[in-house]
């Protein structure tokens, strides 16, 4: 049976994530926040994203004072009031990229002609930057989004995080429990997709066979493992989540999806999973391409927002 996480540990997981950020860049006029279209870069990057060539792109948009704490920004034509997926790539918390083809560019594309605004971010990484340290960017990278949305012709409060493997752990640990993006200036979003990572209870993981990643990224220290567990750390102010999962995952990615519903639900958060028949890495590269299974996710985020 599943004890609840103190609420001592869960203010020790703030104060860490807290001290781990970076100061927030205010925007200007001169911003690339409000400057999308005279980037010669913009040109650039969209030229080789046939897939979104249709929106607006702006790209390195800083929310933060490290190199790596940056974001792009997919504008719709037409927009009003438009809700946002921010996409949090995977690599194991030590490597990938905001424009890996499989991150962005398809997805963007996809939400882009229904009309959403998406936003793909970078945050710090191993060896210098732990999971919750990384945890601690994309809420600040959160705060920034809410804060400029409205610039955009974007809703602030229909946001719906979504990140695939080590970034579908980031997103599930911060909708889990969203009070740890508080101390960001982050407010809850509505939602949350996770595709295909097994790293929802970590310290089940830890105690059994795995891959030396899992040991880079989160060491020797139960209660770190703890602290950096979407089962251990789930709270009732926890986001609906979609967790989408590969039939077969060698990693058992569906089971633990499941383990990590029934201890959502005991603290009245709603998780919804979905077993595709996709292998584990097209559950992330299928997603805008497939007619079928996008419908899927879209039809779980439009009943979020």
């Amino acid at each position: 049976m599943r004890i609840a996480a103190p609420l001592k540990r869960t203010a020790l997981v703030a104060t860490m994530i807290l001290m781990a950020s970076g100061a927030v860049v205010q925007a200007s006029s001169t911003n690339p926040l409000l400057d999308f279209e005279s980037s010669s870069l913009t040109s650039a990057f969209r030229s080789g994203y046939s897939g979104v060539s249709g929106a607006t792109v702006n790209v390195d948009v800083p929310y933060g004072l490290n190199d790596a704490q940056k974001y792009d920004v997919y504008l719709p034509a037409s927009r009003s009031s438009a809700p946002i997926i921010v996409m949090i790539h995977g690599g194991n918390w030590q490597s990938g990229d905001k424009q890996d083809d499989s991150v962005a560019e398809d997805k963007a594309g996809y939400w882009v002609a229904k009309g959403y605004i998406f936003v793909s971010i970078n945050y710090r990484l191993l060896p210098k930057s732990d999971p919750l340290i990384q945890a601690a960017d994309i809420a600040l990278g959160i705060a920034s989004i809410q804060k400029n949305a409205a610039n955009w012709g974007g809703n602030a409060s229909k946001i719906v995080l979504m990140g695939a493997g080590s970034g579908g752990h980031l997103a599930a640990l911060l909708s889990s429990n969203p009070s740890l993006a508080s101390d960001q200036g982050a407010s809850p979003w509505a939602g949350a997709v996770v595709l295909e990572t097994p790293a929802l209870n970590i310290p089940s993981i830890m105690q059994s066979d795995h891959s030396n990643d899992y040991d880079t990224a989160f060491g020797t220290n139960v209660e770190f493992w703890e602290d950096a567990s979407p089962t251990h750390l789930v709270a009732s102010s926890g986001v609906p989540m979609l967790i989408v999962c590969s039939e077969s995952s060698a990693s058992n990615t569906c089971s633990r999806a499941s383990s990590f519903k029934q201890a959502a639900q005991e603290q009245g958060v709603t998780v919804t999973v979905s077993q595709q028949s996709y292998g584990s890495s097209d559950i992330n590269a299928k997603l805008g391409v497939s007619q079928t299974y996008s419908s899927t996710v879209d039809n779980f985020i439009e009943s979020v927002l």
